[in-house]
């Protein structure tokens, strides 16, 4: 008979408590309730305060240092404060042996501050939390400055977020008119700034400058450079801006309104020479967007659809049909914020028809038509007029006029040309016709004349590259790569930038907000892509920036600016506010910071001349 085997038992059992930590914090406290084993009195305004060592080391750094250090407090039996009353002291102590305390309207900021002194980040932090639940249009830039004085960076932030969504208010009392210069400036310069209309921030600066007019006019035209004039209504600027002395009294601010008209009469290239004046506020409703137009579907069927994506709301939304059928070989661009559709084929006849979308009134309308028929032509921008150049020819296009003019056509013809402008010049890319060569050509509108640029040797391109400017660089991507070249004319040098994520035989590139957008095509699989990527120059780097709304290849894309709800819907009028009864701060408690802070402000800021 066998001996039936013994059964295996763990030699070891894991146990943990998880009441452990509440329990200690209750005998701790215990033990304090009956005076046992204390170590060390702490004094305050003649006050005292048993304790024990061990329990003030663990909760706080700085009694820690205190009496694990070399300094004198960690061998005495009694140890004044001067820097705290008694009171706090007293609701300090607390903490620490129950981990509680009560934050109220009349302790809160010294305690946050003493808070922060003897180093007790969680009751700092619930001083904040307070603070941040009580914020108002009366106390929000108090609030902010008594933060920022005492590194409590999320309250700091939380307070900032508050008084840009609240400007308007705001700068209806008389507070708004005390505010530092370089608060101020801070705020103008945001993007967040939330305001109906830019004219409001205009008014805003104008209301703060006038109000010491004296002391503050050298301030003017640094604060005038954050107002974004382009998107300042026409009339406006002519009447309230341009007509007003603290403008047309300074060269530099009629400089920046001479830069406005020039950007509302699409003279301005915003994409060659960016710059913050260039972009909307988004409360103001008004986006920069991404239209997609035409191109074909995975079955080849050509889409009339014309599509927009919002990249702050990364949504897309559907514009006005084409109205007319787009066929192959046609060309898009945007002149300021309209788009022109122009020639293209049914692959029995040539188009010489040019179609005009006026984003204000979103409709598609008749233009005049090109004077040549003609498809795969390329079309551009430059000085607020359309330029059309194919192979043979070349027309220029008045908007304003609704008519073409000839000029003279490449010397070198280029099958399939791509086009864009540069430093106030038109260059045209391709294929020399009957070559197998590449070739950039340069028009120059002063003179009328083309010439073929001497850049040196060309990237190896087996087809045409797609181009496009940015910040007075090319850009060349590759149909049949992922690689990108750049170009920058001024110094006559090539470069490559960070390949893109993949390729996009067939796709269409923008420019919008400072980057590059690359969408749709085939990719390395050659599967028909939706993908929509974008290169930050600044960081030098490709990412997902959406997905068209299917995947579509040989579509056009452009930038405009379009007018969308306001996300604000009241007017900007100047009137007294009364004080509310919300919390106010103990400003003898925090002065030496506010001050050390101010000095900071002062230090850093750069005065102009004044005009």
């Amino acid at each position: 008979m066998e001996r039936p085997g013994l059964q295996t038992q763990p030699s070891t059992l894991p146990f943990f408590d998880t009441a452990h930590a509440f329990n200690l914090l209750r005998g701790i406290h215990e033990l304090r309730a009956e005076q046992k084993f204390f170590d060390v009195t702490l004094c305050a305004e003649g006050r005292e305060f048993r304790c024990h060592r061990t329990v003030l080391a663990a909760a706080s750094t700085y009694f820690r240092a205190m009496f694990t250090g070399t300094l004198r407090e960690s061998v005495m039996d009694c140890v004044v404060l001067h820097e705290v009353s008694a009171e706090l002291l007293g609701l300090l102590v607390d903490f620490c042996y129950t981990g509680r305390v009560t934050v109220t309207q009349d302790n809160v900021d010294v305690l946050l501050k003493t808070a922060d002194l003897f180093q007790f980040p969680s009751v700092k932090e619930a001083c904040c939390a307070f603070l941040e639940q009580r914020l108002d249009v009366s106390n929000c830039l108090e609030i902010q400055d008594f933060a920022e004085a005492y590194a409590c960076r999320e309250l700091a932030a939380s307070a900032r977020r508050f008084v840009l969504k609240n400007m308007m208010e705001l700068a209806k009392g008389m507070d708004f008119d005390r505010l530092p210069w370089k608060r101020l400036l801070e705020f103008v310069s945001d993007d967040e700034l939330c305001v109906d209309k830019e004219e409001t921030v205009y008014q805003i600066a104008v209301r703060w400058v006038k109000a010491d007019l004296q002391r503050r006019l050298h301030h003017w035209p640094e604060l005038l450079q954050q107002v974004r004039l382009p998107f300042v209504r026409r009339f406006f600027l002519l009447a309230h801006v341009e007509s007003d002395p603290l403008v047309y009294l300074s060269p530099t601010c009629l400089r920046m309104v001479n830069e406005a008209r020039s950007f509302q009469s699409c003279e301005y290239d915003r994409h060659d020479r960016p710059c913050h004046r260039m972009r909307a506020r988004p409360s103001t409703g008004l986006a920069e967007i991404l239209v997609v137009i035409g191109g074909c579907d995975q079955d080849c069927d050509e889409l009339v659809t014309v599509d927009c994506f919002n990249p702050q709301t990364g949504q897309w939304r559907y514009l006005a049909e084409f109205p007319d059928h787009l066929g192959g070989g046609y060309s898009i661009a945007a002149l300021g914020n309209d788009m022109y559709v122009s020639g293209g084929s049914d692959g029995s006849r040539l188009y010489d028809g040019v179609w005009r979308y006026n984003s204000s009134v979103n409709e598609w309308t008749e233009a005049s038509p090109m004077l040549k028929a003609r498809e795969y032509h390329s079309s551009c921008v430059l000085r607020g007029q359309l330029y059309v150049v194919a192979s043979d020819s070349t027309e220029r296009y008045d908007h304003m006029l609704d008519c073409w003019e000839a000029l003279p056509p490449m010397p070198h013809p280029m099958d399939n040309c791509s086009t864009t402008t540069c430093a106030g010049r038109l260059y045209a890319i391709g294929c020399l016709a009957g070559e197998d060569t590449m070739a950039v050509q340069c028009y120059d509108a002063d003179t009328n004349r083309w010439a073929m640029v001497n850049c040196g040797e060309l990237p190896p391109w087996s087809f045409t590259p797609k181009t496009v400017t940015l910040k007075s660089l090319i850009y060349f991507i590759r149909d049949d790569s992922a690689e990108v070249d750049v170009y920058n004319p001024q110094k006559n040098e090539w470069d490559k930038i960070t390949p893109m994520n993949q390729v996009h035989v067939g796709g269409s590139v923008a420019a919008l907000g400072g980057k590059l957008y690359v969408s749709g095509g085939y990719d390395n699989t050659f599967e028909l892509s939706d993908v929509v990527e974008a290169y930050d120059p600044s960081i030098r780097r490709w990412t997902l920036a959406g997905r068209l709304p299917q995947p579509t290849f040989w579509h056009g894309s452009v930038s405009i600016f379009r007018q969308f709800m306001p996300l604000v819907s009241s007017s900007f009028e100047p009137a007294d506010v009364p004080e509310s009864n919300a919390i106010h701060l103990h400003r003898h408690q925090r002065l030496q910071a506010l001050h050390n802070l101010n000095n900071n402000l002062n230090q850093n800021q750069d005065v102009n001349p004044a005009h």
